[in-house]
């Protein structure tokens, strides 16, 4: 007798340990089909097989179509025909189930592999390969970390399931279902999790194809790209919690302690502001495309790279993009030209940049343009690079007059908006003001040219720069620079806000019950200390996604031109934000922030705090963390909601109507949008929050259908700027634009006041940028009527000095 079997040759070529088990229940079914009960028998006959092979193959590995041979030849020469046919026939069925079954599958690449097969069910690939079950047993050794016997065994059951269905054709998903009850029913469901497939419900894909997702208000129109960005963002949300965050993370932003914004985006950075020297000194030249472009030589195609550098970092990011300087930067290559030269190359740089309308799911860039009403001091010494990246033997100093008049000339094209008269909404318009604004007449001419615009439209941004270097990005968001090698390489000037982590404050308060202020910092600690590892957890894997050229991030991962990487993750800024703070105090004392001096001492007692543990995790992992006012466009009702649902003290204080599905508490150290305070009052309360929230604060005027003179807002303005630690005020008014006429009625209407068409829609900002209202969700349009009972009116304060509208223009 030769050599025991010990390894069986599948018919994939695996070598696995020979089962004479296995033999003994095929036999014994084959039996049973014809009447056969003797269960002893086929073991009997199980071990002549092995004998027989044994003998055969003297202990080489014998194939399966081998053992299935020669279990027909024992079966026949011992006296079973029956139970032999019953064999054959049911072998010769198998194997015409095996080659007519068809699987719809999706591969997956990792890295340079593409030949790795995953069971990942997309439902919508129309390709189809045959039927395999070593592809389901090599995904349960690798996802679910089976060992290798137990995995085949697992395949053989789900096989055998597969093949008594009858189907013909069977898709990866119902494969995996059946895998995932094979696995719960053998005591394996901790398991099942790496089985886990993201995706979205049928009725819900209908429901998202049929109708806007309200997340995002800047994307104006339901379209196919919308779509697949919502589809995305739901998986990746869904991948984002589960890979990308520990259990303890996921289930805090779950159950609304903390809100981890742009979970959809767990592949990108946040946000950032960007030089355009950079582009002005090496070039465009991106990995996403073919061609590279020389330093430009004219404006009007440095504006064409800036917008294709703008369009092609969108991709990195999941926020805003902002410029720093740019009135200032683009004066080398407007030297000579006359005002309506210069009018025309703003005209280009606005209207491009604000047509730009296909980043994520087809919204218009979100863009913020910084310009300033003269040279800052650090920069007038700095050497000028012009024309083809070079050096013009000037400083910026020098180019203090050119950069002037280019400021005049934006400030026109965003005065007289688009074709129509429309606002525009990007980009925006940060206009930076420090002491010398008031004290250079020239200066103080632009600030009120801007304070007539903002009275027209509303669309500077009065960002105020008290002895710091400050870029703006985003709804609010802002950084002071204090790199000395950036401030004399301006074309490394940039910075990256990295992730923004807003914190509940009413679910805290909500947590420590009323009065007790001790367990409310507890739970305020707890959460920052989330916030905290959610940011060091998603820090390590973009620092993954930047590490080699076949990751999504190598961009902005590897050494730029000037020999630093794009994006320093080491040197980013790591966002804290707050929301809800009224609704805290209101909690914990019955009373609103607004309602008394002591309320705002105990507000900023809380905030200190915050800012005293987000600088205490910046100094233990030596990474920059500060606060932020969240703008909170979506958080606002998601946190509002989840904690109606979950904690019945939340109904004294969330704001908004539950009736009409309107939650929303109350933005970051905001008073209520309706609270029975005048305008400067709002900025005196609200501005003293200012000094720790480094990362951006602004104040919002919601003057509606007001439209408040330009000497009182330049009044407004400059108090302040002298009077409060405001970081950034904005007046904000509403607008009507027909559909029909096109023309614009300056207040909110059902009807346009041109031509009486009800083809119309509203805009005003719905936190940081102006949006149509009809694009808003629930929540924020219920915080729309709540700002209509505030009291936002801008009145002179002290006595004005004219602000004639064209006396800028005139004397230019």
């Amino acid at each position: 007798m030769g050599n025991a079997i010990e390894y069986v040759v599948k018919r994939d070529g695996r070598i696995v340990p020979f089962n004479e088990k296995k033999i003994a229940d095929a036999i014994f079914k084959a039996a049973q089909a014809v009447g056969g009960t003797d269960r002893p028998l086929a073991e009997e006959l199980a071990i002549v097989v092995s004998m027989f092979l044994a003998k055969k193959y003297n202990g080489n590995p014998p194939g399966i179509e081998d053992i299935q041979d020669v279990v027909e030849k024992v079966l026949i020469e011992t006296g079973h025909a029956k139970t032999a046919k019953a064999y054959i026939i049911y072998r010769d069925k198998r194997a015409r189930i095996r080659d007519s079954l068809r699987v719809r599958k999706q591969t997956q690449k990792r890295a340079d592999t593409t030949d790795v097969s995953l069971m990942v069910d997309t439902e919508t690939k129309d390709e189809t390969f045959p039927w395999d079950k070593r592809k389901v047993a090599v995904a349960l050794e690798k996802e679910a970390d089976l060992a290798g016997d137990v995995a085949d065994e697992i395949a053989s059951v789900v096989e055998q399931r597969v093949f008594s269905s009858g189907l013909n054709r069977i898709s990866t998903s119902l494969i995996r279902e059946l895998v995932d009850n094979e696995l719960f029913e053998r005591g394996y469901g901790k398991k099942l999790g790496k089985q886990t497939v993201l995706g979205m419900p049928k009725y819900d894909l209908d429901e998202l194809i049929m109708s806007k997702n309200k997340e995002n208000s800047n994307i104006a129109t339901n379209n196919p790209e919308a779509i697949n960005l919502a589809i995305a963002e739901n998986t990746l949300k869904q991948y984002a919690l589960q890979e990308v965050f520990s259990k303890d993370v996921a289930e805090a932003h779950l159950n609304g302690m903390v809100h981890l914004h742009d979970l959809g985006y767990p592949t990108r950075v946040y946000c950032s502001s960007h030089s355009l020297e950079y582009l002005k000194k090496y070039g465009l030249s991106l990995e996403n495309l073919d061609t590279d472009s020389a330093p430009a030589k004219h404006a009007r195609t440095l504006t064409g790279h800036l917008n294709t550098f703008l369009a092609s970092m969108q991709a990195y990011y999941a926020g805003a993009l902002g410029v720093g300087y740019i009135n200032i930067m683009y004066a080398p290559y407007l030297e000579g030209m006359s005002h309506q030269e210069m009018k025309q190359e703003a005209q280009h740089l606005i209207f491009s940049c604000s047509q730009s309308a296909f980043s994520r799911g087809g919204q218009t860039l979100f863009l913020d343009f910084n310009i300033h009403t003269g040279i800052p001091g650090y920069l007038r010494n700095i050497p000028a690079i012009g024309p083809g990246g070079k050096p013009t033997g000037k400083t910026y100093g020098e180019y203090a007059e050119t950069a002037r008049r280019f400021t005049l000339a934006m400030l026109d094209v965003w005065r007289e908006g688009d074709c129509y008269g429309h606002v525009f909404a990007f980009p925006k318009c940060d206009f930076h003001i420090n002491e010398e604004s008031f004290k250079d007449p020239k200066q103080y001419e632009l600030l009120e040219y801007a304070c007539q615009i903002a009275s027209e439209n509303g669309v500077p941004y009065f960002v105020f720069d008290r002895d710091e270097i400050t870029l703006s990005a985003c709804c609010r968001l802002r950084t002071t620079i204090d790199d000395n090698y950036m401030i004399k390489h301006p074309e490394s000037m940039r910075f990256c806000g990295f992730q923004n982590i807003t914190i509940n404050l009413p679910q805290a308060s909500y947590k420590a019950g009323k009065g007790n202020w001790d367990a409310l910092y507890k739970e305020i600690d707890k959460a920052i200390e989330i916030a905290v590892k959610a940011h060091l957890q998603k820090k390590k894997f973009i620092s993954k996604l930047m590490s080699s050229p076949e990751m999504p991030l190598w961009e902005i991962g590897k050494k730029a031109r000037d020999g630093r990487p794009y994006v320093d993750l080491e040197a980013s800024t790591y966002i804290v934000g707050i929301i809800g703070l009224n609704e805290c105090l209101q909690f914990m004392t019955g009373k609103e922030l607004h309602e008394g001096d002591d309320m705002i001492r105990q507000g900023l007692r809380v905030v200190s705090h915050m800012y005293t543990r987000v600088k205490e995790a910046g100094k233990k992992h030596k990474l920059k963390f500060s606060l932020e006012e969240s703008p909170a466009e979506s958080a606002s009702r998601r946190l509002a909601k989840v904690d109606a649902r979950n904690f019945p003290e939340a109904a004294d204080v969330v704001k908004g109507s539950e009736e009409k599905d309107g939650l929303y508490y109350t933005n970051s150290i905001h008073l209520r949008p309706d609270a029975p305070v005048d305008m400067i009052t709002r900025i005196y309360l609200q501005s003293k929050f200012h000094t720790m929230i480094e990362s951006g604060a602004i104040i919002h005027a919601f003057v509606g259908e007001e439209r408040p003179p330009a000497s009182s807002i330049m009044n407004l303005v400059t108090k302040t700027f002298r009077n409060t630690q405001a970081a950034q005020v904005t007046i904000s008014p509403e607008f009507t634009v027909c559909n029909d006429c096109k023309k614009v009625t300056k207040k909110l209407t059902d009807i346009c006041g041109f031509c009486g068409s009800r083809n119309v829609y509203g805009i005003t900002r719905i936190v940081g940028y102006f949006s149509r209202i009809n694009n808003w969700n629930k929540s924020k349009i219920s915080e729309l009527a709540d700002r209509h009972k505030g009291n936002y009116r801008v009145e002179d304060i002290f006595p004005a000095k004219s602000a004639s509208a064209e006396s800028c223009a005139a004397k230019c």
